[in-house]
């Protein structure tokens, strides 16, 4: 470490422990919480369904359970509100038995009708949920999440009305079979189509007509005006007839895949799929439901409270089938961006768990050896998303010549210190270990070769070359990495980058949007597949956030999703992989290593490679942490 940050390191933490005294260990009037732990940036939403990053996951993991579970250290797939499961000899239908004892926090018993509601909405083009598409292996639910209707289809039509006393339900629904899908010209002339996404464009001129020749178009439509059609909020492919999702009874559920899917089990127990209250969300609505007055919750924790900007805090759900599992009565999640921070109410023991902590003290950690910092392998990426629809990033050389003109190594140790691996891979290389599948790189840094693929898209010696920006979310970390990257395209490129530090939930609104340049991303496996990582750049993805479109990466991507496990399927991906690796609407620059500083008197602390900590499974030595807070009182530390 530099001179100067060493010697500035005790002035850091006394800064930033000055700023958190008091503020990570109590709240007035409540007692003090059984475990407390750094949670990173405040969550953005409590809503599984709506929730992308790993702060609101860890809060997410604890109050809404799944079909199934992953067991927290081998991740295997474990019985959770299913009970047990059966699979068809074609790998297609999967019948879930569900639990007779699983019941919502305030009571309500949690059903198969309820999982299917609870999915519906997940899947609905309004809900606008991200990892919607996790959904897409089950027949028809693609079409229905992007609401993609077409003539002859059964369909479903929420009219334009709400019950004043359930503002939050849906409207009426009209339901019946599209004799007819298009629009009506200005002139009057019908316009008929295949199909078409109803009601979503910005032209509203999207009609259809039922069974019984009743035209249906959005309230904006001149039609609806002129009286000679009816206004409609929606319209949908007929999900009780269309989407293979449905209750034999209250405790069996059936989910009929359109292909065999070999990763669709391990995808059950990621928390958006997680069924929600719909109980609750037509009485609240939505984000109301999730205030701390509304929420019911069906995991081994429910919300207590929660401070903007402060801490989430959880307490033990009592009507949890998984109640004796919990030992942490309550557990305060705190709302911390900043490292430093972090890492000072941890050395004074106002915190038993920081799930981040600056570069400058991991380095000093790793070389003392400290036990305390808990260091994985995860399956994850760290890389810079292109916005390919920008010129000049538009242009395949340029990307490359991006990717090229980096020094990965300097950057990666300058930031994080030593054990943190550089990739050129977009799949962590962890993935051959857990899977078989042997990651694809992209061509070696070099730089004279950047420097021709430069001159070569028009822009020798960076002559010419619009100034664009570099994004990231507010952190020490991503600062100095964007601040290396920008003098190293500089030097090595004659390329001038700006630098823009933004907001968590701005910063992701931004990418969603295709707002932005070049932005700092990360991406931790939600299963052990390489799919999950690959399937991010599909033209339609809903995460893919670069722009990238290649019909030749799309068919490969959906080719192997019907393939069973084993070579033929990794050979599948290996020849998407290249296509990636070679058109570059991402740099990938390093595979995560995680960084967990657990107190001593944390006596079970499980750990996998995707970083999950079940607050469930995590035991405490109750003596030795009021030890040590006791001591930290006598030190002036705060109550």
């Amino acid at each position: 470490m530099p001179t100067r940050f060493r010697e500035l390191v005790p002035f850091l933490l006394a800064a930033a422990l000055l700023a958190a005294v008091g503020r990570a260990f109590w709240l007035p009037g409540e007692r003090p919480a059984d475990f407390v732990f750094v949670n990173g940036t405040e969550p953005k939403s409590l809503d599984p369904q709506l929730i992308t990053g790993q702060a609101e996951g860890r809060i997410a993991w604890a109050l809404f359970d799944r079909l199934v579970r992953w067991d927290p250290e081998t991740l295997e797939v474990i019985p959770a509100l299913a009970e047990r499961w059966e699979v068809s000899d074609d790998q297609r239908r999967y019948v879930f038995s569900l639990r007779k004892d699983a019941r919502w926090s305030d009571g309500v018993r949690i059903d198969a009708p309820g999982i299917v509601a609870a999915w519906q909405r997940f899947l609905d083009p309004a809900t606008a949920a991200e990892y919607a598409y996790q959904l897409w292996p089950v027949r028809g639910a693609k079409a229905y999440s992007t609401g993609l209707v077409r003539a002859g289809a059964m369909i479903e039509v929420e009219l334009d009305q709400r019950d004043p006393e359930r503002p939050f339900a849906r409207g009426p629904l009209v339901r019946g079979e599209a004799a007819w899908v298009g629009s009506i010209a200005g002139d009057g002339a019908r316009q008929a189509s295949d199909a078409a996404e109803l009601f979503g464009g910005s032209d509203a001129d999207a009609v259809l007509v039922d069974v019984d020749g009743v035209l249906y178009a959005s309230p904006d439509h001149p039609l609806v005006a002129a009286g000679d059609a009816i206004a409609a909020r929606a319209a949908l492919p007929d999900f009780a007839t269309t989407v293979g999702i449905s209750a034999a009874d209250e405790h069996t559920l059936i989910v009929e895949l359109a292909e065999p899917t070999p990763y669709f089990l391990h995808v059950c127990g990621f928390y958006p799929l997680s069924p929600v209250p719909m109980h609750v969300i037509e009485k609240h609505g939505s984000p109301g439901w999730t205030k701390a007055d509304s929420i019911v919750c069906s995991g081994p924790y429910r919300l207590h409270s929660r401070r903007l900007r402060d801490r989430v805090r959880l307490v033990r759900n009592e009507t949890s089938y998984r109640t004796d599992e919990v030992s942490l009565e309550v557990v305060d999640a705190l709302a911390i961006d900043s490292g430093a921070t972090a890492l000072a109410l941890f050395e004074t023991a106002a915190v038993d768990w920081a799930t981040s902590l600056p570069p400058f003290a991991a380095k000093l950690f790793i070389e003392r050896d400290d036990p305390t910092l808990r260091l994985r392998s995860e399956l994850s990426i760290g890389f810079y998303r292109l916005n390919t629809t920008r010129p000049p990033l538009d242009d395949r050389r340029v990307r490359q010549a991006l990717s090229r003109g980096l020094d990965r190594a300097t950057i990666v140790k300058a930031v994080y210190g030593p054990g943190q691996p550089t990739s050129l891979s977009f799949v962590p290389e962890g993935m051959e270990a857990a899977t078989g599948y042997a990651p694809v790189q992209t061509a070696a840094e070099d730089a004279a070769e950047a420097v021709r693929l430069l001159a070569e898209a028009g822009y020798p010696g960076g002559k010419g070359f619009p100034k664009i920006t570099i994004t990231f979310n507010a952190d020490e970390g991503h600062q100095m990495m964007a601040e290396l990257i920008q003098a190293q395209w500089k030097s090595r490129l004659g390329i001038d980058v700006e630098l823009a530090s933004m907001e968590w939930g701005a910063f992701l609104d931004a990418q969603s949007r295709l707002d932005y340049w070049v932005a700092r991303a990360g991406w931790t496996a939600d299963y052990v597949d390489p799919n999950t990582f690959l399937d991010m750049f599909l033209t339609d993805g809903a995460n893919n956030q670069t722009g990238f479109s290649s019909p030749a990466y799309d068919r490969l991507i959906a080719e192997a999703s019907r393939t069973p496990a084993g070579e033929a399927r990794d050979a599948v991906f290996a020849e998407a992989e290249t296509i990636l690796m070679d058109e570059l609407p991402v740099l990938p620059l390093f595979m995560r290593v995680s960084k967990n500083l657990v107190a001593p008197w944390v006596t079970a602390f499980p750990e996998n490679p995707l970083d999950i900590h079940p607050l469930e499974a995590i035991r405490v030595d109750a003596t030795a942490r009021d030890r040590a807070r006791q001591a930290r009182r006598l030190r002036g530390g705060g109550p």
